[in-house]
């Protein structure tokens, strides 16, 4: 009998709890808001569309 199939899921599962409250230390200890899902996916895409969002505002 192997044990892959239990200890698989669990293992999973502790990997995303401990994740999900690291990200929240780190953001509170840094003052920012909890990111969203798009933001951890793409980092640089939102980066780059708030800075081409505040460009355009001047230009309209």
């Amino acid at each position: 009998m192997t044990w892959f199939p239990f200890l698989a899921p669990i293992s999973v599962g502790l990997g995303v709890l401990i994740g999900y409250f690291l990200m929240k230390y780190i953001a509170l200890k840094m003052g920012k808001p909890f990111p969203a899902i798009g933001e951890l996916m793409y980092p640089m895409h939102h980066k780059d569309s708030k800075i081409d969002k505040s460009h355009r505002k001047g230009k309209r």
